[in-house]
């Protein structure tokens, strides 16, 4: 490949421009700011990865800790669960509403409450809910698996953040300085056409 049509060997180039270069001093700002960017966003991906991992060790031990407090248990309902809705547009919804149910805890106690069933279940059927140490439902606790892709989103969601934020400071200076190129250079035509004037 040549390097004139390299893009970087031509941002180089502009950023240390050789005896006799026709770089303008905006283009070497130019180029040394997309340097400078290009560089901060491969500084963010570490932080951006610690902070992840940081995530990830504090949602494994929540996970740790929730699976020693709650515990899955089989319900039976006591009624019908809600019933199946049509959308024309989605088909049929799979909205979970609380149902009657009941179910008994590891020391033996029988309880009675509301546990979320889906559409379409019907009186006796059985399904797995978790509970707490008082026997109450509560939420499933954080899986292995949703504890590793909230980490990598937390990590990855951060350094995304970070390029675009980067990307619009870069476009918004690139955008000034064109602005300014602009004006020098109509500022110099104007020049120049009145020194033809003149002459």
């Amino acid at each position: 490949m040549s390097t004139s049509s390299n893009p970087i060997a031509r941002m180089w180039r502009t950023v240390l421009p050789r005896r006799g270069s026709v770089a303008r001093a905006s283009d070497r700002f130019q180029a040394g700011l997309l340097v400078f960017v290009v560089l901060l966003a491969l500084a963010a991906l570490p932080v951006a990865a610690s902070i992840g991992s940081e995530t990830y060790v504090r949602q494994q031990n929540e996970s740790a800790q929730q699976l020693g407090e709650r515990t899955p248990v089989t319900a039976t309902l006591l009624a019908d669960g809600p019933d199946i809705t049509v959308s024309s547009r989605a088909g049929v919804a799979g909205n979970a509403a609380p149902t009657d149910a009941t179910w008994v805890v590891p020391d033996g106690t029988r309880h009675v409450g509301k546990v979320l069933a889906d559409q379409g279940t019907l009186k006796g059927e059985t399904l797995t809910v978790w509970v707490d140490r008082a026997g109450n439902p509560v939420d499933p606790p954080l899986s292995a698996a949703g504890v590793l892709i909230d980490a990598v989103g937390v990590g990855l969601g951060l350094w995304l953040g970070a390029l675009a934020l980067l990307a619009a400071c870069y476009r918004l200076a690139v955008f000034s300085l064109d602005r300014f190129r602009f004006a020098q250079w109509q500022q110099e035509w104007f020049h120049e056409q009145d020194r033809k004037t003149h002459s």
